[in-house]
């Protein structure tokens, strides 16, 4: 017999200037807070997030997707900025969520997430950036072009080992949660990739390359919380705070015990901070992440930061 998630759950097919990707919405009818919406990073796919989307749709639908140049979806050339990523995500949202959702967007996908977000915060209810970053910095950009250019090169094993230590804390004077079997899971998945995989993370990256800062333009001025692993080595606690300070009403938090793949290494407690942020229910006093601290905006010719909070 069909399972009762497999009744609930939707895929909705779409198409944006002749490129096909995939919205998917597991549906909750006992929701208590509007819909969450999933924007994944580079190497994630609309079914793949695992505990963190079963935690989450206990409270809410959830939606996720493979946008142009993700997952399942059709490649999507480099020439292609952030602007068509968000159009895409935006062209699902009018379609399966019109009213007001939450947002959640990790990695790659906060960027996109984020800008959404800005153009549309009648649609937002409260955004969630984790594993986001204000800039690409100069060493990260000399990372991710190492990668590009092992992959051209046909190193696999070099270029798997070189995006693990771009994404990992590999230090053995540091604790990472579940350190040894994310790293694993990952190395097989690097290892597994085809060459449309690949050739989707050659476009990625260097869309990324392209855009390497948060859109520019008025922020978003809906609650925000940006939120990255203490020992993250890509969005460090140093550059996501920069980016939390881009924002009207936004609060940073750094997960301990984690580097940038929290909803693999601690995905009962991103769960938790998600479900309490979108609930508007207080972030003080949560063992698993240090003190949440209300950032000042900092932008100028905007509106003034709200006062320092308690958490909430």
């Amino acid at each position: 017999m069909p399972t009762r998630i497999a009744l609930l759950e939707e895929v909705i097919p779409l198409t944006l200037d002749g490129y096909a990707y995939t919205g998917r919405v597991v549906h909750q009818p006992n929701a208590r807070l509007a819909p969450m919406v999933f924007v994944g990073g580079a190497f994630q796919h609309q079914n793949a997030w695992g505990r963190l989307e079963q935690g989450c749709r206990e409270a809410a639908s959830v939606i996720t997707m493979d946008l142009p140049g993700w997952g399942g979806a059709d490649r999507l050339p480099a020439r292609y900025g952030l602007d068509f990523l968000t159009k895409a995500l935006d062209q699902l949202l009018a379609k399966v969520a019109p009213s007001p959702v939450n947002v959640f967007g990790a990695s790659y996908g906060s960027a996109v997430a984020y800008q959404w977000a800005r153009d549309h915060p009648e649609r937002a209810e409260r955004v969630a950036l984790f594993g986001t970053m204000s800039h690409l910095t100069a060493s990260a950009r000399a990372r991710v072009q190492l990668t590009l250019d092992l992959a051209e090169q046909d190193q696999h094993a070099e270029f798997v080992e070189c995006v693990l230590e771009s994404m990992m804390c590999t230090s053995p004077r540091v604790t990472v949660a579940r350190r040894a079997t994310v790293t694993r899971c990952l190395t097989r998945a690097l290892r597994e990739m085809t060459a449309d995989d690949l050739a989707k993370y050659r476009d990625n990256s260097l869309r990324l390359l392209a855009n390497s800062r948060l859109p520019a333009g008025p922020p978003v001025r809906v609650p925000v919380l940006v939120a990255t692993g203490e020992h993250d080595p890509l969005s460090t606690p140093a550059l996501s705070r920069e980016a939390a300070a881009q924002c009207t009403d936004a609060r940073f938090v750094a997960f301990r015990n984690a580097d940038h793949l929290l909803h693999l290494e601690c995905p009962a407690e991103v769960v938790d901070l998600l479900i309490r942020f979108f609930s508007g229910d207080s972030l003080t006093g949560l063992d698993y992440c240090h003190p949440v601290e209300h950032i000042r905006h900092r932008m100028r010719n905007a509106l003034p930061s709200p006062r320092p909070s308690d958490g909430h």
